[in-house]
């Protein structure tokens, strides 16, 4: 079972040359994950502790979409 910490940002606090995007982007990058922006402007955000293994959804591999060829596909009218 992974351990979290987490973090708030009190986006309203961000200078108007600032966009608050940025710094979601800067925190992500960072290994943070936005978990959710309440009424009050307020980020909470949450991340896996270092020494903590990752969730079982982070370990398994996406399955890749798989198209079929263009020559199998009914011709379109």
């Amino acid at each position: 079972m992974p351990k979290w910490e987490y973090d708030k940002l009190d986006l309203s606090s961000i200078s108007a040359k600032v966009e608050d995007i940025d710094i979601l982007n800067d925190a992500g990058r960072d290994g943070w994950e936005l978990v959710a922006i309440t009424g009050n402007n307020m980020a909470y955000l949450k991340r896996v502790l270092a020494d903590s293994p990752l969730p079982l959804a982070d370990k398994m591999p996406t399955r890749s979409t798989q198209r079929r060829p263009a020559s199998s596909r009914p011709a379109e009218k």
